[in-house]
């Protein structure tokens, strides 16, 4: 969160997180300004947050993990098991702490702590899926394929249901990063509407 300033201001706009956010179907955040109001796509935002949270990491301090009250085992197939392995290392700056036990078995010590607790497992497994639809890429290096899939798998889907507090807390961390206006692959993380353009549209 940005300090304790309760507006946020940049180019000709100010927004107010003193202001009641909105929520619209569970998954976009309506939050007015002083010349309009934006319209926040709360996954895609979340992406972007997350996205260059972890770069930062990948590139400079390693990341917090949880400890595991109690390390759980994780088998996987021959061949995710053989990428597991590869991905051991940046995993382990990002925050997972992941050991080899033989026969494509894997011992989880510990995640980044975000990740709830009991869902290990799952994040592992879906993380290397979504690694595999970007393996093909070639233009990403390993570890900013990594970087991106854990910034999707990672993000608040839409249908989640949002509190003020997070509402506010999103909107001032997106406003915060280094490229807030777009997803690591290029899509809108949110739509300004002026109320100059609004008037127009209903001809005023």
């Amino acid at each position: 969160m940005l300090g304790t300033s309760s507006q946020l201001a940049t180019g000709n706009w100010q927004l107010d997180t003193d202001t009641t956010f909105l929520q619209l179907h569970n998954t976009y955040i309506i939050a007015p300004t002083n010349i309009g109001f934006f319209l926040i796509h709360q996954q895609l935002a979340h992406e972007r947050i997350l996205y260059e949270r972890y770069s930062a990491t990948a590139h400079g301090k390693k990341m917090a993990a949880q400890k595991s009250l109690f390390p759980l085992t994780l088998e996987l197939a021959a061949a995710d098991s053989v990428l597991l392995q590869e991905l051991l290392p940046d995993l382990n700056i990002l925050g997972y702490l992941v050991e080899p036990f033989g026969n494509h078995t894997f011992v989880i010590q510990g995640t980044p702590a975000d990740i709830l607790q009991g869902n290990e497992k799952n994040s592992i497994e879906l993380l290397i899926e979504q690694f595999k639809h970007f393996s093909s890429d070639i233009k990403f290096s390993k570890r900013e394929k990594l970087v991106r899939c854990l910034a999707k798998h990672q993000s608040i889907k839409g249908g989640h249901p949002l509190t003020q507090k997070e509402m506010t807390m999103l909107t001032e961390e997106l406003f915060a990063c280094n490229t807030p206006n777009v997803t690591p692959a290029g899509n809108p993380t949110y739509i300004e509407f002026k109320e100059d353009y609004l008037e127009r549209m209903f001809g005023r």
